[in-house]
C-alpha cells in the first residue's frame, strides 16, 4: 500500500505549508532502484483506488500524528516513516489535475525544482489574509484558465503560485492606492512608475480575465480626477479673496456663512500629510518647518475666532451686539448639522473669550433658545473625559465631516509620550504603531470625502477678510470701553 500519501491525504492545497527544496540530487538511479519503480508501477489498480478512498478519510486513527503535522502552521510536511524512498525526488508534492489539486508521490519534473522569487513570494504570504484556499477555490481557478494549454492548467503547480502571486501584488496595490492616494498626489515619480508597472503586468500573456481588470481599475483610479476636488482648491479661494473689499456681516445669512465656512474649514483640514502626524513635530521647536499644514490649519481656526469675537465687539449698541451672538450661534448649529465640529468649537471658544464672556449686560438680552442652544453645543464639544462626546458624535456620522484636529493631536501625544517604540527585548513596539495608524486612518477617512458645497466667493471674501480683526489685547480693551468694570 502506499501509505506514504498520508501527509497529503486531503485533496486541498495548503500553500503556506509548501516548503518546496531546490537542492534534489540529480542521480541516475541504478538498476535495483529502475526495478523496484518499475515494480511500485505495476502494482494492481485496485490498490490504487484503496489509496484513494484511503486519502479521503479524516477519521483514520493511524493518521493522526500526520494529519496533526499537515494542519499545524509551524511545522513543515514530513515524510512518514513507512516511505522506503531512497531519493527525495523520487516523489513530488502535487499535481493538479481537473481544476482539483491531486497528491502524487512520483511525476516530479526537475526543471521545476528551482522557484521564482515571485513563486517563494506567494508561498509565504498568499494566505496571511485569507486563510487555507479550499478546493473549490482551486477548481474554480483552473476553470478560469481554460485559454491555457492542456498541460499547463494540468500539471503546472507553479502556474497556480503565479497566480497567487499575481494576486496578491494587486490586492495591496489596491488598497494602497485606494487607501493612500495622498501619496501618489505629491509625488508624480511614484504614480508614473506604479501605472508603468501595471502596464506592464497587463500584457503578460497568462493574466487571467480577472486579474486584467483589477489591473486596470488600479490604473483608472490613478489617472482619474476626484469630482470632489474639481470645485476649487484652498489656492483659488485665498486667491478671489486677495485685493477684494468684502461685504458686511450682515449682509450674509447663517447658512450661508455655515456652508462656506464649512467649506473652507475642510480645505484647509484635507490638505495636512499624514507625514506630519509622526514624531510630534507640532510641539518642536521647528514646528512651522516639520508640520507647516498642521500650524496652517491651527492658524486657521485662530483667525476664524479671532473674527466672530471682533465682529461682536466692533458693534456700539447693545442690541447689535446680542444679534450678532445670536447669528453666531446659528450658524455653529448648522455647522453641527453639515458635521462641522471644528466651526462648532471654533464659535463656542470664541463665545467664552474673557473679552466677550464678561459682557454681563450682552448676556442679559440675549434669549434663553440661545443660551441653551450654546449650552448643547458646548456640552457636545467639551474636552471633558477626552473629549467623550465628540468622539461619540464622529462614531456616528458619515464622511463628509471636519472633526476637532486638536482632539486627534492629544492622542497622539498621549501615545508618543506614554509608550516606548522599543520592547524591553529591543524589538518594535507594533501595538503602539497600530495605536497611531488606527488615529491617522480615521483623519485619512475625513479627509478623503469632500463636501458638495458651491462655493460662494462674497461669504468666503467675508470669512478670510482680516483688515478688522483684532488681537486678544486689542479684543479686551474694545469690551472695557463697550462695558467698563463696575466700581467695587
Amino acid at each position: 500500500m502506499y501509505s506514504s500519501m498520508a501527509p497529503f491525504s486531503k485533496t486541498t492545497l495548503d500553500i503556506n505549508k509548501l516548503y518546496v527544496s531546490s537542492n534534489y540530487p540529480n542521480k541516475i538511479p541504478d538498476e535495483g532502484e529502475a526495478a523496484s519503480e518499475k515494480q511500485e508501477e505495476s502494482l494492481p489498480s485496485k490498490q490504487s483506488s484503496d489509496v484513494s478512498v484511503r486519502e479521503e478519510s479524516d477519521t483514520d486513527p493511524n493518521q493522526s500524528d500526520e494529519a496533526e503535522a499537515e494542519t499545524s502552521p509551524t511545522k513543515s510536511p514530513t515524510t512518514p516513516k513507512s516511505i522506503k524512498c531512497k531519493n527525495s525526488s523520487d516523489f513530488s508534492l502535487f499535481s493538479y489535475n481537473n481544476g482539483v489539486v491531486m497528491p502524487s508521490c512520483r511525476e516530479l519534473d526537475s526543471t521545476r525544482s528551482a522557484l521564482s522569487a515571485a513563486s517563494a513570494f506567494a508561498i509565504a504570504t498568499a494566505g496571511a489574509n485569507e486563510g487555507t484556499p479550499t478546493k473549490e477555490k482551486y477548481r474554480r481557478m483552473s476553470l478560469a484558465s481554460a485559454g491555457f494549454p492542456t498541460d499547463q492548467r494540468n500539471g503546472d503547480k507553479e502556474f497556480v503560485i503565479r497566480r497567487a502571486a499575481t494576486n496578491r501584488v494587486l490586492n495591496v496595490l489596491r488598497h494602497w492606492v485606494s487607501k493612500h492616494s495622498q501619496d501618489f498626489e505629491t509625488n508624480e515619480e511614484l504614480k508614473f512608475r506604479v501605472i508603468s508597472f501595471l502596464e506592464e503586468v497587463i500584457h503578460d500573456p497568462e493574466l487571467l480575465t480577472q486579474e486584467r481588470k483589477a489591473a486596470a481599475n488600479i490604473i483608472r483610479t490613478l489617472t482619474q480626477e476626484d469630482p470632489g476636488d474639481n470645485q476649487i482648491t484652498l489656492e483659488e479661494v485665498v486667491q478671489m479673496a486677495e485685493g477684494v473689499k468684502a461685504e458686511p456681516f450682515e449682509n450674509h445669512s447663517a447658512l450661508e456663512i455655515a456652508e462656506q465656512l464649512t467649506l473652507l474649514d475642510h480645505l484647509v483640514f484635507k490638505k495636512i500629510p499624514y507625514e506630519e502626524f509622526f514624531g510630534q513635530g507640532w510641539m518642536k521647536l521647528e514646528k512651522n518647518e516639520r508640520t507647516p499644514y498642521i500650524m496652517k490649519n491651527t492658524k486657521h481656526f485662530n483667525d476664524v475666532s479671532n473674527l466672530i469675537a471682533s465682529e461682536i465687539l466692533r458693534n456700539e449698541e447693545i442690541n447689535a451686539r446680542v444679534s450678532s451672538i445670536e447669528k453666531w450661534v446659528a450658524v455653529a448649529d448648522i455647522c453641527r448639522c453639515l458635521h462641522n465640529y471644528n466651526a462648532v468649537l471654533e464659535i463656542t471658544s470664541s463665545l467664552n473669550r474673557s473679552a466677550i464672556f464678561r459682557l454681563k449686560k450682552t448676556w442679559l438680552k440675549v434669549s434663553k433658545q440661545t443660551k441653551a442652544l450654546i449650552d448643547k453645543l458646548q456640552k457636545l464639544v467639551s474636552s471633558e473625559g477626552r473629549f467623550k462626546n465628540l468622539r461619540e458624535a464622529l462614531k456616528n456620522c458619515d464622511p463628509p465631516c471636519v472633526p476637532y484636529l486638536g482632539m486627534y493631536l492629544t492622542d497622539l501625544a498621549f501615545i508618543e509620550e506614554g509608550t516606548p517604540n522599543y520592547t524591553e527585548d529591543g524589538l518594535v513596539n507594533f501595538s503602539k504603531m497600530r495605536m497611531i495608524s488606527h488615529i491617522i486612518r480615521e483623519i485619512r477617512q475625513f479627509q478623503q470625502t469632500s463636501y458638495k458645497i458651491e462655493h460662494q466667493p462674497k461669504v468666503t471674501q467675508y470669512l478670510l477678510d482680516q483688515t478688522f480683526v483684532m488681537d486678544e489685547e486689542t479684543l479686551y480693551e474694545a469690551s472695557l470701553r463697550i462695558e467698563p468694570k463696575l466700581p467695587s
